[in-house]
């Protein structure tokens, strides 16, 4: 493996443990990794002659701990080898993925082509707009936060109850970053302990993509809200994992539990109480599932001005740069870019790292010099004040 592939998977690899938990990406570096009061303590002990009484204790203690720890991640591994079988069987049917686990609204289609017109216009998206009502629940709060809301030439804030006059006071161009942004939060498992940031970072790592993706494609000269779409939804596959991941991991528990209650089995009942959802395990099946089910589930999805699903599949290949359609190539470079920008924030990669990092890219002429300026966080919203 040469040194650059070495590194770019060392950096995927601090990312994807970022993305559980900025713990473990720190743990995985060795930052701040210091002796145990435990492991100080015996340190100690060593340093005297022990009585041979004690060593035996201590030598049986430690076996029986370590005899615990082994059946204890015994059942982790089988109730873990279960989760994947259901996994598995869960896969295979992509519609349902799609609506029923990722949460993908069926009228999003029609609603983000509608967008995607160049025509378009506040009187046709907002017919299409009406028939998903948590759309106007989302836009009609977010129009009157103190942030976005207007006030009179009285100085009387105007509250917003209509969808259409939402649409209005935001405008073609925020809308079309803000409705598929409000409709990607909704894909976002929910319950993830004991990783309760999960959503959080996976939001972040979107948006971050989907706001790198659309500063390289105008910098290309390439359709920038399909760019922008494709870095927001290039994690659906993780979605879906994530979501099914700890649905089955509760599933299959509570299915251990019960049936070492029923066969009174008070040792192995106990000890299920300690098992917990495995980071390993659910690494291993972002890996294995992620991008390529990303693929799978865009290519369900009844788009007909949106064009993403050969750059996702690109994407998902690991294709070498240089054989990467353009899109492709902007997705890759947007999400390597956001990668690098999350990790320098946590303090997860050195100057050097990113140096080499980058390289690997092939930006074009002056883009990092855009994305470096470009807010991947937040969007630019500004308000019609007419």
């Amino acid at each position: 493996m040469s040194e650059l592939l070495a590194l770019k998977n060392e950096i995927n690899l601090r990312f994807d443990y970022l993305t559980i938990s900025l713990k473990l990406a720190q743990q995985h570096m060795g930052v701040g990794s210091e002796p145990s009061a435990v492991e100080s303590d015996v340190s100690k002990d060593t340093q005297r002659t022990l009585l041979e009484v004690e060593k035996q204790a201590r030598y049986d203690k430690e076996l029986n701990r370590l005899s615990y720890s082994n059946y204890v991640q015994s059942l982790q591994n089988k109730i873990h080898n279960e989760i994947n079988k259901r996994i598995e069987l869960q896969l295979e049917d992509k519609q349902q993925l799609v609506h029923n686990v990722l949460g993908f609204d069926q009228n999003l289609p029609d609603l983000l082509d509608a967008l995607a017109a160049k025509a378009t216009s506040i009187s046709k998206i907002e017919p299409i707009a009406a028939g998903m009502p948590w759309l106007y629940d989302e836009l009609i709060r977010l129009i009157n936060t103190p942030k976005y809301r207007r006030v009179d030439s009285n100085g009387k804030v105007v509250v917003v109850e209509s969808l259409k006059t939402a649409l209005s006071y935001l405008g073609v161009e925020n809308i079309k970053m803000l409705i598929p942004s409000i409709a990607f939060r909704r894909c976002l498992p929910q319950i993830t302990d004991p990783f309760p940031k999960i959503k959080v970072q996976m939001m972040d790592a979107s948006i971050g993509t989907a706001m790198s993706c659309k500063k390289l494609a105008q910098v290309n000269k390439l359709d920038s809200y399909n760019a922008f779409l494709l870095g927001l939804f290039h994690d659906f596959g993780k979605i879906v994992t994530i979501r099914l991941f700890f649905k089955f991991f509760d599933e299959v528990h509570r299915e251990a539990l019960l049936e070492a209650q029923n066969q009174r089995k008070p040792d192995e009942h106990f000890a299920l109480g300690e098992v917990t959802p495995s980071e390993t395990f659910l690494l291993q099946a972002l890996k294995k599932y992620g991008f390529a089910l990303s693929t799978e589930l865009l290519s369900h999805m009844p788009f007909k001005r949106l064009a993403f699903v050969e750059a996702m599949g690109d994407f998902a290949s690991d294709k070498e740069i240089a054989d990467l359609s353009p899109l492709g190539k902007v997705l890759v470079q947007g999400e390597g870019y956001n990668r690098y920008r999350t990790l320098k924030a946590n303090k997860l990669i050195t100057l050097e790292e990113a140096k080499v990092y980058l390289r690997q890219f092939s930006f074009p002429k002056g883009a990092l010099a855009e994305l470096k300026l470009t807010n991947l966080r937040d969007f630019d919203i500004i308000l019609d004040e007419k």
